[in-house]
């Protein structure tokens, strides 16, 4: 018979019984998280980011759930209502305070409190100026910003010389606008329409429209809290808008199509302009489209008031419903500062929400400046009224059923624009 010391012993039934019992695997907390743009280099700029975040947080895992941008304000409104909410999602900058309102969202305070100790930073500070009237409301921060845009015209420098017109001088007004809209359609003979430009019920169409609208000196909201667009200043913007569908400047299923469907056709080379964002030019970049070399970007037309960009952006948001808040809050702070940040917006061709960061490279350079430079006269829709939580009702179905209404001649610019106020007065109402 063998006789082993205690310690030999100990160690072999500590091993025997180990080995014997069944391997265990770590839980994993995972985050549920909505993401809004169907664009590919969105999503792949996502999915690298979460992997960086899964190897610096093992205990987490990130589920992205790609929710298209037209469908967001459906899907959440929806979920709010009979459950199914993620723990993160983005949102549209305006539609922060509808769901704040709401009581559906969960302040950041603490996270960024704790982000500014560990990280030696200021998280409020960096903030565009205009972003903090979208998500500070009530003396606290709803949201953490990404990305910020605004829109700038690009166009085809080759066909503006095909055409006949000077390439350095893009068009400056929306009537100077208009008229070269004109002008490239008939000189190309159907090689290329002028301009793409939305009369349908997108979001592209009013984010368009709405530089247009504040350039004139047109206001949605008035002092008195109702809808202001009654006026010549509105319907001069309106009649300008449409008559580059009416010219036949643009697609002529233009009230029918979406800002996708733009993007694309410009891409394909079947536009001679386009008011568009950004990421845009990564786009071309990506597609090494054959006219790259020929692309010009320039500040977005003005009204007879003012130049006003639309101001655009979105961030991640914390749903009061999440059951990992800790955990869906250090996503948050990840993806949205930093060098995760930094590589985000640059995979995807968008300006950083952090006003740091888009003073480096490649932010300085072309073709972003341009876009920074717009940023300081982008303004939101309700300009200058702060955010209202009824403006993602009044975003999606009010402007642009008068665009295409006017442009397919069923209502005139005073019947439409009378329809507008009395539907925007009624969402205001409520």
């Amino acid at each position: 018979m063998k006789f082993y010391n205690p310690r030999t012993l100990i160690h072999l039934l500590t091993a025997t019984t180990l080995a014997a019992l069944p391997s265990v695997a770590l839980a994993e907390t995972h985050v549920s998280f909505w993401q809004f743009s169907t664009r590919a280099a969105d999503i792949d700029a996502y999915r690298h980011s979460i992997s960086q975040f899964q190897q610096a947080n093992p205990g987490i895992k990130v589920d992205m759930e790609i929710v298209p941008w037209a469908e967001q304000q459906q899907r959440l409104v929806s979920a709010l209502s009979t459950g199914g909410l993620p723990d993160v999602s983005m949102l549209g900058n305006n539609v922060v305070a509808q769901f704040q309102a709401a009581g559906a969202l969960i302040p950041l305070d603490q996270y960024f409190a704790e982000y500014n100790k560990a990280h030696d930073t200021d998280v409020a500070g960096d903030v565009w100026p205009g972003d903090k009237g979208y998500y500070y409301l009530n003396g606290q921060w709803w949201a953490s910003p990404v990305c910020v845009e605004t829109r700038a015209l690009y166009y085809r420098k080759d066909l503006f010389r095909e055409a006949g017109l000077d390439p350095e001088k893009p068009p400056q007004t929306w009537e100077d606008l208009a008229s070269t809209a004109d002008k490239l359609t008939k000189a190309l003979q159907g090689k290329a329409y002028g301009i793409a430009l939305s009369m349908g019920l997108d979001y592209f169409t009013v984010q368009n429209f709405m530089s247009a609208y504040l350039g004139y000196g047109a206001r949605m909201i008035g002092d008195d809290g109702k809808c202001a667009f009654n006026t010549p200043e509105f319907k001069a913007a309106l009649d300008v808008y449409v008559s580059m569908y009416k010219n036949k400047s643009t697609h002529p299923d233009a009230p029918s199509m979406g800002g996708d469907t733009f993007r694309r056709g410009f891409l394909d080379g079947k536009y001679a302009m386009i008011l568009s964002d950004p990421g845009l030019y990564k786009d071309l970049q990506n597609e090494n489209a054959p006219f790259l070399r020929d692309i010009g970007i320039a500040m977005v037309p003005a009204g007879p008031k003012n130049r006003s960009g639309f101001l655009g952006g979105w961030p991640l948001v914390l749903w009061k419903d999440s059951k990992n808040k800790d955990a869906s809050a250090k996503w948050i702070m990840f993806a949205t500062h930093g060098d995760a940040l930094r590589n985000l917006a640059m995979a995807s061709g968008a300006i950083p929400g952090s006003v740091s960061l888009a003073k480096q490279s490649p932010w300085d350079i072309f073709p972003y400046a341009i876009f920074v430079e717009q940023l300081k006269d982008a303004k939101p829709y309700q300009y200058p009224v702060q955010a209202i939580p009824q403006m993602g009702q009044l975003e999606v179905d009010t402007i642009q059923k008068a665009i295409q209404a006017v442009a397919l001649g069923r209502q005139t610019t005073d019947q439409a624009t009378k329809q507008l106020v009395s539907t925007i007065n009624e969402v205001l109402a409520r």
